[in-house]
């Protein structure tokens, strides 16, 4: 008889399988092992006395001692040894998933992946519900998986395979009698965690990202500290139509608090690429930091959790002037480092158009007057300004009255993005300036609904 029950294998390996819930993935240049070598193999189940057998059985005396003698041994080289050897003398077994189980552990151990992933496979021949050997196979596959493959399609049906036929195992499965709740319970989350995250790496491979984020989602609750579950739960979060940025954008600093606590090197490229996942979203980098420290600390967003959207940039008018002034200050309105960023390019630049007057008023030192000039419809029509031009060198500039048409030209001194972008100036007005005030029109002289700007940050 070939064939070995899933509980016998529950009751010897539950050890193994708690190892697997802890794995960190790290660092996959060399695949680190989430599994335990058995130890616990000495308990092999002794041959029925008399009657008719049910279940796996002994075919004689040499062979219990074998095996016996490969289940205790401590040496990882010396156990594989003994493990080939029973193999060779005993092929058909009705233990021998047993010995292709060492030969998994030692050369998993060993980060011999390929061999190890062999030995899983012979378990499987021998034991086709073994799930030690459908748990291994599960989680090597998307660190061993490449979307180059020729036949990669097969790997993707054959891994979806063996992950769901584990969780049809693992759903089967009852308890030990001598195995304790807590342990059971354990073992049973941590291979299911495992084989969803297959299953859902699976779906995301094959962008089917509704399926992909469900079976995610079900790992990480269950396994809510296997980083590698949660980032690509947000990579099919972010992936999915229309994509769920708050979501996707919290599971992916979740992941990145994760790795960084096991010092997993790709988190460096990760974190680069949320910043500007984030900045391209929000607008800005403001509240980065807090999303972080806060993700780090619970494993799902709060409830009502929402990243605000940037402002949609201003859309192409046909006119010149205003398009020219809306690509120019849109990035001002988005606060933050992208603010503080454009304006540095900005400042002391030179930059000219025309407008309408909004108002003329003095300014504090000796000479000066504070033209404000509306460029922006929306603006015209709220009797507010977009731009203060600071002007020095034209007394007759006090000439000028609301609603007047001119030009102006001058380097950017300052800006203020709230409650609306005004940009400060200091130049002067280029159309030609009335000599005196025009008759029949008070002077325009009077403040508008803006406050005089602040200096440029």
């Amino acid at each position: 008889m070939k064939k070995t029950t899933a509980l016998w294998t529950l009751s010897l390996l539950i050890s193994f399988c708690c190892a697997a819930a802890a794995a960190e993935p790290a660092n996959r240049s060399g695949l680190p092992v989430p599994l335990n070598p058995m130890t616990r193999l000495e308990a092999a189940p002794q041959a029925a006395a008399g009657g008719q057998a049910s279940g796996p059985q002994w075919k004689s005396r040499d062979e219990y001692d074998a095996y016996a003698a490969m289940a205790k041994e401590t040496d990882a080289d010396k156990q594989l040894s003994l493990a080939q050897a029973f193999i060779q003398k005993f092929p058909t077994s009705d233990f021998i998933s047993g010995a292709y189980t060492v030969e998994m552990t030692v050369y998993a151990k060993e980060n011999k992946t390929d061999d190890a992933v062999g030995a899983a496979r012979k378990v499987l021949g021998a034991d086709p519900n073994n799930l030690d050997a459908l748990a291994f196979v599960s989680y090597v596959f998307p660190f061993t998986y490449k979307d180059t493959d020729p036949d990669k399609d097969a790997k993707l049906s054959k891994a979806d395979s063996d992950a769901h036929h584990g969780l049809d195992v693992l759903s089967k499965l009852q308890k030990p009698a001598n195995v304790s709740q807590q342990d059971y319970t354990t073992y049973v989350t941590a291979k299911r965690a495992l084989f969803n995250s297959t299953i859902g790496f699976v779906a995301l491979q094959k962008k089917d990202y509704a399926n992909a984020i469900n079976s995610l989602k079900a790992a990480a609750t269950d396994n809510p500290t296997d980083y590698y579950t949660v980032y690509r739960l947000a990579i099919a979060e972010l992936s999915s139509t229309p994509p769920d940025n708050d979501d996707g954008i919290w599971y992916y600093a979740r992941a990145i608090a994760l790795g960084k606590a096991k010092n997993d090197p790709n988190v460096g490229q990760w974190d680069t690429y949320l910043k500007q996942k984030y900045v391209a979203y929000h607008g800005t980098d403001t509240g980065f930091q807090d999303l972080e420290t806060q993700a780090a600390t619970q494993p799902n967003p709060p409830d009502g959790f929402k990243i605000a959207a940037k402002p949609e940039a201003p859309k192409q008018t046909g006119n010149q002037v205003i398009d020219a002034f809306n690509t120019m200050t849109y990035p001002l309105t988005l606060g933050g480092s992208t603010a503080q960023t454009a304006w540095d390019s900005l400042k002391g630049q030179a930059y000219g158009s025309g407008g309408t007057v909004a108002s003329v008023e003095k300014g504090t030192d000796a000479g000066t007057y504070l033209v404000r000039i509306a460029i922006l419809d929306t603006t015209k029509s709220e009797d507010k300004y977009d731009v203060e031009l600071k002007d020095s060198t034209q007394p007759n500039v006090k000439n000028l009255q609301k609603g007047d048409l001119l030009t102006f030209k001058g380097n950017l001194d300052s800006y203020v993005a709230s409650p609306s972008l005004i940009l400060t100036l200091v130049g002067e007005v280029t159309s030609d300036l009335p000599d005196k005030p025009q008759p029949n029109k008070p002077p325009a002289r009077h403040s508008t609904t803006h406050a005089s700007p602040s200096t440029g940050r």
